[in-house]
């Protein structure tokens, strides 16, 4: 329990921290945007939005992140940064890690991303467009 609470405070850190930063993407045409995203839904012009907000998927991180027993490295630990597109209608696709700490963890990171459930979409001018997004996906040991 004591786990899970710090790995879900350390997230919801790194996403507060994080929240303003923006970074080109060589491999999208669109902006990337970290998550520490805006809490609306269908507005004229929004950000793309976890299914109940930023507590809500710090809930599925904590819930779903599994720390790999193969790992060789039982002492592994760090941020994996992992991009992804929403897409118009909030499915999740081009999921590739950015900045990575080993291939294990790094495979556990984008499959966790992989298995997010759909997103509310962004909109800008009131229409559903795509939108790509970095989060950063804490792995550590006791």
């Amino acid at each position: 329990m004591k786990t899970t609470s710090i790995l879900i405070i350390l997230i919801l850190l790194t996403i507060q921290i994080n929240a303003q930063n923006t970074i080109a993407y060589e491999d999208c045409s669109t902006e990337l945007t970290t998550i520490g995203v805006t809490s609306s839904s269908k507005k004229v012009n929004s950000e793309p939005e976890f299914p109940g907000g930023k507590k809500e998927l710090a809930k599925y991180l904590s819930n779903n992140i599994r720390y790999p027993r193969n790992s060789r490295n039982s002492s592994s630990r760090g941020n994996v940064i992992v991009c992804f597109k929403i897409e118009k209608n909030g499915t999740i696709t081009n999921v590739k890690v950015l900045k990575g700490v080993n291939k294990i963890l790094n495979k556990e990171a984008k499959r966790v991303v992989s298995n997010m459930p759909n997103w509310k979409p962004a909109y800008e001018d009131g229409i559903a467009i795509s939108k790509v997004l970095r989060i950063p996906i804490v792995f550590f040991r006791n």
